[in-house]
């Protein structure tokens, strides 16, 4: 990280550092940077812009090789190090080694690689988060939204037919009610007329007994006795009025078929004896049309035997005049033919007139 540095020249001890050599691990200021350069052995260094690099970072990286405290000057291929000259003798000898410039240009290639895909990952991420915060979030709340809309309207439809259902249950029970209580007061009327009736002729024969004229008892007696035997009998005491229960079974049937006539997939539990069901009528229908085939295979056989037999009886209605004539014109060319026929003993000339009378 790049950072504005304060720090005094490591050389002079005066000047503020302006440059830093990553081998030397010194803040350098421009003045001693070139007396540095000068120094033939120390060339090679990598020096740097010190507001450029992070001071905290490059000057805890160990520089040296931590075994002998040496530059490190080649990379151990075999090994995947870096080594100093005196690791190249003695623990990494017989290794096959390179030059670190070029391993780390190796592996600088790698990090820009890295970065670019580093790069394409931040920009699909933000670009995710954007689409995301915006899209995902309005979807979220506008398809929440028509879902509540769906179920309060499902339950509005349910409630309105349930509320129909509670008051057409309320209605029948209101109805017979209302034919009960008329019936109840229909018998109360025509009891309170009867009772009248008694009543009158009660009070007619009870004044009558405080009658003490024998002539005039009897006469007034008669006919009250009269208006009791055409007293009607006394009604007899209605049945306890009915009022249909409420029929649980049947109102959870109708609201359980209209919750699944509002389904697409059937609630029904009976749905594999249906299936069953059907499958008995189709197997049933495939055997009766086969069986219908058949059928009329066989009527294709009989109206083609009753064509040969009508084109038979054509024939012989045709054949039979032929041979009539033929028969006739036989028997005019035979005399002798002709003559047994007029002797033959169905002829009228064979028999006498008695003996064809006592025949007949």
């Amino acid at each position: 990280m790049a950072q504005t540095s304060s720090q005094k020249c490591y050389i002079c001890t005066e000047k503020n550092s302006v440059f830093y050599c990553y081998e030397c691990q010194h803040a350098l200021c421009a003045i001693c940077r070139e007396r540095h350069d000068k120094v033939p052995a120390l060339s090679g260094h990598t020096i740097a812009d010190i507001n450029v690099i992070d001071l905290s970072n490059v000057q805890s990286d160990k520089t040296r090789c931590i075994t002998h405290e040496k530059e490190y000057q080649f990379y151990c291929v075999k090994c995947c190090d870096l080594i100093c000259g005196k690791c190249a003798t003695s623990s990494h000898k017989g290794h096959s080694f390179s030059d670190i410039s070029e391993i780390v240009s190796e592996k600088r290639k790698s990090a820009q690689s890295a970065l670019q895909t580093l790069q394409s990952n931040i920009d699909v991420m933000s670009s995710m988060k954007d689409t995301v915060k915006s899209t995902h979030l309005e979807k979220l709340h506008f398809d929440s939204q028509a879902v509540i809309i769906d179920i309060t309207s499902t339950f509005k439809e349910l409630h309105t037919f349930t509320k129909s259902k509670k008051d057409i249950k309320k209605t029948e029970v209101e109805d017979n009610e209302h034919i009960e209580q008329q019936s109840i007061e229909e018998f109360l009327k025509y009891n309170d007329l009867i009772h009248d009736r008694y009543a009158k002729v009660f009070t007619s024969l009870q004044n009558i007994l405080c009658e003490k004229h024998d002539i005039t008892f009897y006469k007034h007696y008669r006919t009250i006795d009269k208006d009791i035997s055409l007293l009607d009998d006394i009604p007899q005491e209605p049945k306890l009025p009915y009022v249909p229960p409420l029929d649980k079974t049947m109102l959870y049937t109708e609201i359980e078929e209209y919750v699944q006539s509002k389904t697409e997939t059937s609630l029904c539990k009976n749905c594999i004896t249906q299936e069953k069901k059907l499958n008995e009528i189709l197997e049933e229908n495939k055997q009766l049309k086969r069986d219908l085939d058949l059928k009329e295979g066989e009527l294709d056989d009989k109206s083609n035997e009753i064509g040969r037999l009508q084109d038979s009886i054509k024939d012989i209605e045709t054949s039979i005049p032929t041979k009539r004539k033929k028969k006739k014109k036989g028997s005019s060319d035979n005399p002798r033919t002709a003559e047994q026929s007029r002797l033959s003993p169905e002829s009228s000339l064979y028999y006498p007139s008695k003996l064809r009378f006592k025949m007949n």
